[in-house]
């Protein structure tokens, strides 16, 4: 399996609202997606970011959703990984 970490730093009460509300149907959303395993949002106990934990069967699974339009349509138009320097990924080796 393939996990990707998304960290997101609030700026505000009502960034926190809105990336809760953003993310509250991406699990059963990215069940569509070929590959997809799990989906998890974690806030941080002093609500400075939060954590966007997505898996994936493969790293080959999680670069076809990024570059698919459905990765497009959650992201604003844009696919890729550009401009996102809080992702960190792992190969996951226990569960």
């Amino acid at each position: 399996m393939y996990q990707v970490n998304n960290r997101i730093n609030i700026t505000s009460p009502e960034h926190l609202a809105m990336l809760r509300e953003r993310f509250s149907n991406a699990p059963e959303s990215m069940s569509r997606v070929p590959g997809f395993v799990s989906f998890r949002l974690l806030e941080a106990e002093d609500g400075s970011h939060v954590l966007v934990e997505t898996v994936f069967k493969s790293k080959e699974d999680y670069r076809a959703w990024v570059e698919s339009d459905h990765f497009k349509r959650a992201h604003g138009g844009r696919t890729g990984e550009a401009n996102r320097p809080e992702l960190s990924s792992y190969h996951v080796r226990i569960t």
